[in-house]
């Protein structure tokens, strides 16, 4: 084989495996919203612990009925940094935005409340969540 040949085949063959290697890291691996609707969570903290599920609509569900409250919730990536942004409508008065940076754990996820992101009726209503949480696996 000539060397333009030789070159063309080994590019072929890095492509083919490049290929294969991305689409296995895709079925494989979840991004941080798949992870947290993929089941049931705890969210525990130094003063309670409550039951959380997340849906495919963006509502995270915090209690056990009839006692729950429904928020909005988004995950964003700033930098190396992921947060979990939890929005709760409020009748009276401004949203409730909470901004907690999200990491994985060994059980699960820790949840720290960004208070400088985070307005202020969020901080009057905290609903069982602190400034430092985990969230844990059912």
């Amino acid at each position: 084989m000539s060397k333009p040949k030789k070159w063309t085949l080994a590019s072929l063959i890095i492509i083919v495996l490049a290929v294969i290697a991305g689409i296995g890291y895709g079925v494989g691996h979840k991004d941080t919203a798949e992870a947290l609707q993929s089941q049931q969570w705890t969210l525990t903290s130094q003063e309670e612990s409550n039951t959380v599920n997340f849906k495919k609509d963006n509502t995270m569900i915090l209690g056990k009925e009839p006692m729950t409250e429904n928020f909005k919730y988004s995950i964003k990536k700033q930098g190396n940094v992921e947060y979990l942004k939890l929005t709760h409508h409020e009748d009276l008065g401004s949203d409730g935005k909470y901004y907690f940076k999200i990491k994985k754990t060994d059980s699960g996820y820790s949840l720290t409340l960004d208070k400088g992101k985070t307005n202020q009726p969020a901080k009057n209503a905290m609903y069982g969540m602190t400034d430092k949480n985990n969230l844990v696996s059912k």
